[in-house]
């Protein structure tokens, strides 16, 4: 650690002392919540899905909780950039004074913030990052999406299910996606398949076509992916599907193809297989308000995703929070004891936040891209696995 960072935290910590002390619910008309993400930027898919996730909440509950008014802050991350966003959340702890944090894209800005939350005793809502050692980082996180290893070992187990016994692995090269890698081949080898090959993908890739090649000499019967949402996902299904592998392999990713990027993908996504925690069709109350309030103020192709309904229930927790601290001075450590074994009502269905690892007890869907008659492409749900139990992976 440099010495300008050692002194970056010190001051942090004194200052949200300052901050903690004196400051709560009970003194205040006013309750900010600051959330960063990348709101510009090759990954602004996300960042625009949090503030979507987070409008709709208020917009169909209100914008008081416990007496006080919600304020959202955004800060733009502007990509994947650790050292940024950690300081936007510096910025939004001592500057704006913000109770709880949440947002963040990717894995490495979550573990970079860390001690601002930890300093700052405030809750952070972990809407996207994956990677499941996080949760040991901070006693504040609070996880509002998925341990990236759940769907690649049942995406192992569906295969092995399938009849597949040649296994490949396209995943981006960063540390969820290793964790992805590494779940799917312990899990496929465990059932009796056999791994031919795997591939780690920059993220600034933009030619697919040597990895697709690569790919299909491999000769593989089952192909799990793991990218980003957006272009990388686009082009590299494109290049799949020139070398002729959407049509004789079994292809499974996670959030690549959510509902709300379809219309970005041609046809050659038609058949693709995902393993995620959502389901943008489900016919629940709260996934049908939700969908609903998107087409009539988003626009008519919006559905609901990962990153917006993860947005969406942490609202949900922090309006929980606010409720249960009503008149008294807001404390950020009493507000995470109260959330273990707390079971709600999700657009994505129940979900249960397991008391041992602060993971989400929830439904995992297994999904095909099909066109319906109406042209539209859309993900059908084809499995169910109901209220899977968290499987942290080491490290």
């Amino acid at each position: 650690m440099t010495l300008s960072v050692a002194r970056l935290l010190t001051g942090l910590t004194a200052a949200c002392v300052l901050i903690t002390a004196p400051v709560g619910a009970s003194a205040q008309e006013t309750v900010k919540i600051g959330f960063v993400g990348p709101y510009t930027g090759p990954f602004a898919v996300a960042g625009q899905s949090f503030r979507q996730g987070i409008e709709a909440y208020m917009a169909l509950n209100g914008d008081k909780a416990g007496g006080v008014k919600v304020e959202v802050i955004h800060r733009d991350s502007a990509g994947a950039d650790p050292t940024l966003a950690k300081r936007l959340a510096e910025e939004l702890v001592v500057k704006d004074k913000v109770a709880m944090l949440g947002g963040f894209y990717l894995s490495p800005e979550v573990a970079a913030t860390a001690p601002v939350a930890n300093a700052a005793k405030v809750p952070l809502f972990i809407v996207n990052a994956a990677t499941p050692a996080l949760m040991k980082m901070s006693p504040y996180f609070v996880r509002m999406g998925q341990a990236i290893n759940q769907p690649a070992e049942l995406a192992a187990t569906y295969a092995r299910q399938q009849g597949k016994s040649r296994g490949y692995v396209a995943v981006a090269d960063y540390g969820p996606g290793h964790l992805v890698e590494e779940a799917f081949t312990a899990k496929f080898t465990a059932e009796g398949g056999q791994m031919i090959g795997n591939v780690r993908i920059p993220l600034n890739t933009a030619d697919f076509a040597p990895l697709a090649e690569r790919i299909a000499n491999a000769n593989p019967d089952v192909l799990q992916i793991f990218l980003p949402p957006g272009a990388a996902s686009v082009g590299f299904n494109k290049a799949l599907a020139a070398r002729g592998l959407t049509q004789k392999v079994l292809i499974i990713g996670q959030g690549e193809a959510e509902d709300s990027d379809l219309p970005m993908f041609d046809d050659s996504i038609v058949g693709f297989k995902s393993i995620i925690y959502i389901d943008a069709n489900a016919k629940n109350a709260e996934n049908t308000a939700f969908a609903n309030w998107l087409v009539k103020n988003v626009g008519p192709t919006a559905r609901p995703n990962s990153f917006s309904i993860g947005a969406f229930d942490a609202m949900h927790l922090a309006y929980k929070m606010l409720a249960e601290q009503a008149g008294k001075p807001f404390d950020g450590t009493l507000a995470l004891k109260s959330l273990p074994g707390y079971t709600f009502k999700s657009p994505r269905g129940p979900v249960t936040i397991d008391p041992a690892t602060r993971e989400l007890v929830q439904n995992f869907y297994l999904r095909e891209v099909v066109k319906g008659a109406d042209g539209v492409k859309r993900n059908q749900v084809i499995k169910i696995w109901e209220q899977v139990k968290p499987t942290p992976l080491k490290g």
